[in-house]
């Protein structure tokens, strides 16, 4: 203690740095004390449990505050020059790879102490494996160290909030839609854990350890040998990603990614290793069999069968005649707008569709099967647009990760046609990258959020669905009378999270008390109104005008709900049920007659398709294709299908007739988006008259 005031005494770096420490400190016991209730928690399991947990880190907070104050009292003021690193030092850096497995385990995999023995040495040895090439790079195993040590326990924070908010892991894709997170990412309450608040106190102390420890090195002097280092680390580093790209190091291991359910992968082998193996996904392989003469093939086989039957389709042709084709066509996707009446009873205070409900005449309605749930709104845009499926896609974005050229699309078919094509979404342009890709789908315009009035109605922040209508009205009203719209519209009322305190919920689920369910009940019911002015609107228009709106995906509600409604948990579910948790309800309208069907299953690649079918408008040969397709299959996605007599099944129980049509769609779609040198072009676009 005499060192210590004789060192505080004799300066004010001193004074400085020891003020710093107890800071930090400070804050570690400060952090424990405030969580307390957190940590220990209610249930008396988890008291007997966590009490001594709690008493032990608050005792490492005062041995660590002492040991500072102890070795900052023994330093001295003379620089030494840093040692080298020897194989002693292997041992805390595999120690330290160990914490860190535990730490990102403990915090978001709530089967952490399930998972084999195996996959846990695996993930210890791939962060030790991390550990050695910053080492390189940074030339310092202290300051290597502390970076791992803080970016891990960053990367816990982000892989548990991701999965607790949209429902779905994190991966590598999402770092390119960060700028769309950062939007929405007021909408969310963040929860803080026992898990959370113990490994940052143990982050804490391991960095203190760290930042107390000696400064061991690999090149102690010279500028060369030290930019040697980092180029023979990086040259490393490039040879390990090969290795991990291009060698089938998972199976070795016995490592099978779930592409469909990343989480499940993180859960089962670990969340380093599971990220690592989904990742490796990111490319968009060919799929079997493809070739560019077997897409050649593959249209061939389709346009042959076509003129065979286009020669006895004499009655259906006078038919199509007589179709009404609509001078302006609104399509509407509506941000987690799903109807959870398909899979059990919500037992609300109050109808929360009761127009929809009430909408008879000229309306067609059902359910469109998406490939994604509870997040992922680009995915199912991207399937209404081109007719394609995310099947294809695992985990990916086609609009972040493929889109590289012009695509065709609805967009083109509806323009060769004469329509002007509008996009509109109340959020930022740049989300999920749709500047880009609406350039590349050759929309004419996109009015985003910048382009709303200021004044305009707003739920939780966002844009309301009513003032996003008033908008589709203004475009509608400002155009030349007669003028062909095509305007395709993103919503953002509804979007999760379902914690606003100032959002006041009018309609309550009375089987099930729950604040989140609440809300999102609530914001239904203020869509269906504005359905509701929309519709109104429109039925006094002139213009033959046709609305389809559809569901992106359903909403983030808590597993605990979804369970309530389905009855049992959703892994416990058949086939059949579990597909309905990615149906989102579809309607297409009419301010003309037009034959109203109810209870019709599509998936949203066909739905594009089925629309421009109802509109007397030429088709391409791969809108013809995907309609033929639906004979068969009548709905998919990465789950499963529904078969023409309604049954659903499984993609691994199909039969090989059902795969092989789904492979020579996979053909097509790969022809599409990612062969640019070999696509036939004239597949995809109407047919031009000489």
């Amino acid at each position: 203690m005499v060192r210590l005031y004789e060192k505080l005494k004799s300066g004010g770096k001193a004074r400085a740095a020891c003020a710093g420490w107890i800071l930090y400190w400070g804050v570690a016991l400060g952090l424990l004390l405030f969580e307390k209730e957190t940590i220990i928690g209610t249930a008396q399991a988890d008291r007997k449990i966590y009490i001594p947990v709690f008493a032990a880190a608050v005792i490492l907070c005062f041995a660590g505050w002492i040991l500072t104050m102890v070795r900052f009292a023994r330093a001295t003021e003379k620089k030494k020059n840093p040692k080298l690193l020897n194989i002693k030092l292997i041992v805390p850096m595999l120690l330290n790879a160990v914490y860190l497995f535990f730490e990102i385990e403990y915090i978001g995999n709530t089967e952490f102490f399930e998972m084999e023995w195996y996959y846990m040495l695996l993930n210890v040895g791939v962060i030790f494996l991390f550990c050695v090439f910053l080492t390189g790079i940074f030339n310092s195993l202290k300051r290597a160290m502390i970076f791992l040590n803080i970016f891990y326990y960053l990367m816990s924070l982000v892989f548990y909030y991701v999965y607790h908010f949209r429902g779905e892991a994190f991966q590598l894709i999402d770092l390119y839609s960060i700028g769309t997170a950062a939007e929405v990412v007021g909408g969310y309450e963040f929860n803080i854990t026992r898990q959370m608040v113990l490994m940052l106190v143990g982050t804490m102390v391991i960095l203190s350890l760290w930042k107390q420890s000696r400064n061991r090195v690999l090149i102690r002097k010279g500028v060369l040998p030290k930019i040697l280092l980092r180029v023979i680390t990086a040259l490393a580093v490039g040879i390990f990603y090969l290795l991990y790209m291009y060698l089938n190091w998972n199976a070795q291991f016995g490592v099978i990614s779930d592409l469909w359910n990343p989480a499940k992968t993180y859960r089962q082998y670990g969340t380093t290793v599971g990220f690592m193996a989904v990742a490796k996904y990111m490319r968009l392989t060919p799929p079997d069999g493809y070739s560019a003469s077997e897409v050649e093939r593959i249209i061939d086989e389709f346009e042959n069968g076509e003129e065979v039957e286009d020669s006895d389709a004499g009655a259906e042709q006078e038919s199509d005649s007589q179709t009404v084709t609509p001078v302006n066509i609104i399509a509407i996707m509506n941000e987690s707008w799903f109807d959870y009446r398909t899979i059990g009873d919500p037992q609300t205070s109050e109808d929360y569709m009761p127009f929809l409900d009430s909408l008879m005449d000229n309306i067609i309605k059902g359910h469109t099967l998406t490939c994604t749930k509870g997040g992922g709104t680009a995915k199912t845009e991207y399937e209404f647009l081109t007719g394609n499926s995310c099947k294809r896609f695992p985990g990916m974005v086609p609009y972040v990760s493929y889109f590289t050229h012009s695509q065709y699309s609805i967009v083109s078919t509806l323009k060769d046609q004469g329509y002007r094509a509008v996009a509109m979404h109340p959020n930022k342009a740049t989300n999920w990258k749709r500047t880009t890709a609406y350039r590349f789908l050759d929309f004419d315009e996109f009015i985003a959020i910048d382009q709303f009035p200021a004044d305009a109605e707003r739920y939780r922040n966002m844009i309301s669905d009513r003032a996003n209508y008033e908008e589709i009205i203004r475009v509608f009203e400002e155009k030349e009378k007669g003028e062909p719209l095509f305007l395709f519209d993103v919503t953002m009322q509804n979007h999760s999270g379902y914690t606003n305190k100032y959002f006041q919920a009018d309609v309550t689920c009375e089987g099930y008390d729950c604040d989140e369910a609440d809300q999102y009940f609530s914001l239904l019911k203020l869509s269906d109104e504005a359905i509701e002015y929309l519709i109104t609107y429109f039925e006094q228009v002139e213009e033959p005008t046709m609305i389809v709106m559809f569901g992106d995906h359903s909403p983030k509600l808590p597993d605990d709900f979804e369970t309530w409604i389905a009855g049992y948990p959703y892994d416990n579910l058949s086939i059949g049920t579990q597909e309905k948790f990615y149906g989102t309800p579809f309607f297409i309208w009419t301010n003309y007659e037009m034959e109203s069907k109810e209870n019709v299953w599509t998936s949203t690649n066909f739905l594009s398709s089925y629309l421009l079918s109802l509109t007397g408008l030429e088709l391409t040969p791969y809108n013809e294709y995907l309609l033929k397709l639906q004979e068969e299959i009548l709905a998919l996605n990465h789950l499963g299908y529904m078969d023409s007599s309604g049954r659903w099944h499984r993609w691994e129980d199909a039969d090989s007739e059902t795969l092989e049509l789904e492979r020579e769609y996979e053909c097509l779609q790969y022809n599409e988006l990612m062969d640019s040198q070999n696509r036939v072009d004239e597949f995809f676009q109407i047919k031009q008259t000489e």
